[in-house]
């Protein structure tokens, strides 16, 4: 373990390796933060994965892309094949689009069917990036292929154009109205997905969408970024009031940030992302203002409600591990504790919450450290 203030996580998660034996060797005790994953990954399985492939959330009542993304990229980092190719396998048969990219929401019910067929970006994103970790984790080139025709699928219907090239918008529903997510952006993938397809100027890419959240940040009374925001012809920033169900707010979209910029830093050491372009001091400073995280606020910092979930702290813990690894440590000791997790893992209706929790101390504790699955094969 090479971040600081992990000493608190070595008890922390000695309780959680005691709660479930089964994630431990019989010979030896297991690293406590890797008893935590397994433990985690073990339960997600069993709850939100069903034996056909896909992942229910039972809380909306959905299957989503997002979803299937979140699976693939945990089965990479966990080197679970089996169920890689299980999630896989389903995601291409329901979900792929004629034009390469996947359906963003499906339904079991009757018969199970496509609700909406429109693509979201960050799910088409992350798909390609755990493709690209299965081809190395798994030793199978073949993955890489789905992965390049994904990206050009990406480039060709979900990006827009801005000055000095292109980045990706919210999906193929929001080109023509120029909408992004600040949270859709995966800085974290780019140079994995540079690799592969040299013809998407990922690099660039990378680099504007840097540029693009710098500048709204920058914006007057602006601490915190927007769920969704559109961006006109000119560069400038437009509200998505009326535009549907979308939000000018900071929510459940737009805490995801710092957990894609850290993973930049952490991964891929970019200066940029190491130097917190993300305002994750500015999430601090709330945090330490209302002694806890809210689900909503306005991007001024304005509380907008009393609920709270702690997918808030999972996505923000790398982020503030790397500027406050003592607020960090506090965080896992007061709120990501054993008693606030365990009974978290097996709530069927607590599917966000699962993703973020492992996602935050995957990352935090060193336990994402390339791209490949940490301990997997070269």
């Amino acid at each position: 373990m090479t971040h600081g203030g992990h000493h608190w996580l070595m008890a922390l998660f000695l309780a959680l390796a005691t709660a479930f034996p089964g994630c431990r060797g019989a010979d030896a005790p297991q690293d406590p933060v890797q008893a935590f994953l397994d433990a985690a990954w073990s339960a997600y399985k069993d709850v939100f994965i069903t034996p056909d492939g896909y992942v229910w959330d039972q809380a909306r009542g959905e299957v989503t892309s997002e979803g299937q993304s979140y699976a693939l990229l945990r089965a990479a980092w966990m080197d679970d094949r089996e169920t890689f190719d299980r999630v896989l396998g389903w995601t291409e048969a329901h979900l792929a689009r004629p034009d390469g990219l996947y359906s963003w929401q499906w339904t079991p019910r009757d018969g199970g069917r496509v609700v909406d067929a429109n693509s979201a970006a960050d799910a088409d994103q992350d798909v390609a990036f755990a493709l690209i970790l299965a081809a190395r984790a798994f030793a199978a080139p073949a993955y890489l292929d789905r992965a390049r025709s994904l990206l050009a699928a990406i480039r060709r219907h979900e990006g827009i154009a801005v000055a000095g090239g292109w980045i990706p918008c919210a999906g193929n529903w929001a080109v023509a109205e120029r909408i992004i997510n600040f949270s859709y952006f995966t800085f974290y993938a780019y140079p994995a997905f540079a690799a592969i397809d040299p013809d998407g100027d990922w690099p660039g890419v990378r680099e504007r969408c840097y540029d693009l959240l710098t500048r709204f940040l920058a914006g007057p009374d602006v601490l915190l970024p927007a769920d969704f925001a559109i961006v006109d012809d000119s560069g400038d920033f437009c509200p998505v009031a009326g535009k549907g169900a979308l939000s000018d707010d900071f929510s459940f979209d737009a805490m995801r940030v710092y957990w894609r910029v850290a993973m930049d830093c952490r991964l891929n050491g970019h200066p940029r992302a190491c130097g917190d372009p993300a305002g994750t001091r500015a999430m601090a400073d709330i945090l330490t203002r209302d002694g806890r995280l809210y689900s909503r606020y306005g991007v001024s910092g304005v509380r907008k409600t009393d609920a709270a979930s702690v997918s808030f702290y999972g996505s923000l813990l790398p982020a503030l591990g790397l500027i406050s690894p003592q607020l960090a440590e506090t965080v896992v000791r007061d709120t990501l504790s054993p008693a606030r997790l365990a009974p978290v893992l097996r709530n069927a209706d607590r599917y966000y919450d699962n993703n973020w929790i492992w996602f935050g101390l995957a990352a935090w504790s060193g336990r994402i450290t390339g791209p490949s699955p940490a301990g997997g094969r070269p």
